[in-house]
């Protein structure tokens, strides 16, 4: 016969699965520029964390109610390694270029403090949003970017209430702080060399794929705040739930436009339509290309591409998240969580130079509102050690149009696990590994035409097949102060 602890633990089992069934439709999701990993107890677990709490104060980020219910200090301090690697290949060439991202650290820092078990106080730095790609200067998408990064650092204090035994409300304040670096290659043959009729270096023999400049901004965002709000349920001992939600911001960046010549190498033979159509020019004689454009003053004060500053404007998109955690037996959680993000928000970045004669350029977005699907066990076998697993799908943000090597994401599975270990009383260590499969998708390396249509550029500008994978790594080091 059956003992009632039996018929609760399967009845527990069978509360877990019906989440993941209602939660999975949301499987075709997003991850676009955002990072979740701030805190390796979640991350071990797929990243869960809205409705059961971590006890290194990640809270602050994953649910800001998750950090009242104790008393004392408690201080999380942690970072996470992003290690990536992919390629690009060629449909004409059968050319493969690797992607050359080095290991990138992304940190996280929490203070809890709880006045009582209905009253706590928290502080946490952390990225939720950034990105990093790095391609050679060879590559042919380099007219779109090659050495190009994004991070945005939120600084934000937090409060949470415990009104009721089974109710816990947070809120905070997030100070933003962001950087923005982009960088691209430009193209001799598509310059313009009479205004008049619109002759091109290209019209004039000059061959695509030849570098003269290379441009770079950087820019400081001016500080912007949002909302962060989140609570948690908790129905029965065995049984809890969260809702949290972040507001978006839009970021402007100011900073510094720098334009260096990039020399060609390339010696036209005489005869060429270059000197045929200059008169001043010999056209019995070899030109160096080199020579002719630096007698143009391009790179002078006051010519077009002069150093000045300009502007990027960036948005970082609203999120709504739901969790649920089932304790299926002593010692045993089950997570599931659904998350939507605004990218929708992310439509374009409009990049303006304040030097009159650089034209102004746009680098689209047009990124859909996705959501997310996670799910994550957690096991305490003993009073010392934690073991987490947990998986997570998302699909990329940009649509097929708009894959291109700024961000080349596409249909992601990721896979992870962690520990814990109680060093003391106060110490407490969490080590967490993601490992991502990112399916191959087509892409472009070039602008398209203008007035293509986004299915003229499926069909005609995607060029290539960008491939992914990557490991996320990292430790976060808990201490509790005094209790």
């Amino acid at each position: 016969m059956r003992s009632r602890i039996d018929d609760m633990t399967a009845f527990r089992w069978r509360a877990a699965l019906a989440l993941g069934m209602i939660l999975a439709p949301a499987a075709a999701t997003a991850q676009g520029f955002q990072i979740n990993e701030h805190g390796m107890c979640a991350t071990g677990r797929g990243g869960t964390g809205i409705a059961l709490p971590c006890g290194d104060g990640s809270s602050i980020w994953f649910n800001p109610a998750g950090i009242v219910g104790g008393t004392g200090m408690t201080l999380g301090v942690g970072t996470h390694f992003v290690v990536a690697g992919g390629a690009f290949t060629d449909d004409f060439t059968g050319r493969e270029t690797d992607l050359q991202n080095g290991a990138i650290p992304v940190p996280h820092v929490y203070a809890t403090y709880g006045v009582s078990d209905r009253l706590a106080f928290g502080l946490g730095a952390f990225v939720p949003y950034g990105l990093g790609t790095e391609w050679p200067a060879t590559f042919a998408g380099r007219y779109l970017g090659y050495d190009n990064s994004l991070f945005s650092i939120y600084v934000q204090p937090t409060i949470a209430i415990k009104p009721h035994p089974m109710i816990s409300v947070g809120a905070g304040v997030d100070a933003i702080v962001s950087t923005v670096r982009l960088t691209q290659r430009i193209d001799l043959s598509s310059q313009i060399v009479d205004e008049a009729t619109g002759t091109t270096f290209g019209q004039l023999g000059i061959p695509p794929g030849t570098d003269f400049a290379s441009v770079q901004l950087r820019g400081t965002g001016a500080m912007k705040f949002a909302a962060h709000v989140g609570v948690m349920l908790r129905p029965t001992e065995w049984l809890r739930f969260g809702a949290r939600y972040l507001s978006g911001a839009r970021i402007v960046y100011a900073g510094r436009v720098d334009f260096q010549p990039v020399p060609t190498g390339v010696v036209l033979p005489p005869g060429n339509p270059i000197s045929l159509a200059e008169p001043l020019l010999p056209d019995d004689q070899p030109l160096p290309l080199d020579d002719l454009l630096g007698t143009l003053g391009l790179f002078l004060p006051g010519a077009p591409l002069a150093d000045s500053t300009g502007t990027a404007s960036i948005a970082m998109p609203q999120q709504f998240r739901l969790g649920a955690a089932v304790r299926v037996r002593p010692g045993v959680w089950v997570m599931a969580e659904w998350h939507w993000t605004d990218w929708s928000a992310y439509d374009e970045v409009p990049v303006d130079f304040d030097n009159p004669l650089t034209p102004d350029l746009t680098v689209d977005g047009s990124y859909v509102d996705v959501h997310t699907f996670k799910g994550g066990v957690e096991w305490e076998p003993n009073e010392r050690w934690t073991v987490r697993a947990g998986y997570l799908r998302h699909a990329g943000a940009s649509p097929d149009h708009n894959v291109t090597p700024l961000l080349p994401e596409g249909d992601r599975n990721a896979f992870s696990g962690g520990v814990g270990l109680k060093l003391s009383e106060r110490l407490m260590l969490d080590v967490g590994y993601q490992f991502i499969r990112q399916d191959h998708r087509r892409g472009r390396v070039v602008d398209p035409p203008p007035g293509a249509t986004p299915q003229q550029v499926v069909d005609k500008v995607n060029s290539g097949l960008f491939t992914f994978s990557g490991h996320q790594i990292g430790a976060t080091m808990t201490f509790r102060l005094f209790r």
